[in-house]
């Protein structure tokens, strides 16, 4: 995951926390926008995310949720 030290500030509001604060952000897909290798993706603070890894026997998921 590449970490931006500045968002794009044009329209620029987290998500998240719903704020335009100017911290790093990292653009995160969404889920079905994808045609070929191109998706629709989203600024989110990288402060705002808590990332979690569920793992099973047969295969492991990262799950994201957003935290204030």
């Amino acid at each position: 995951m590449k970490v931006f030290e500045h968002p794009n500030m044009e329209e620029f509001k987290c998500p998240i926390c719903k704020t335009n604060e100017d911290s790093p952000v990292v653009l995160i897909g969404i889920y079905g926008t994808q045609r070929g290798f191109n998706i629709q993706a989203e600024q989110m603070h990288v402060k705002c995310l808590e990332l979690t890894w569920y793992r099973n026997d047969d295969e492991g998921l990262i799950v994201m949720q957003g935290v204030k």
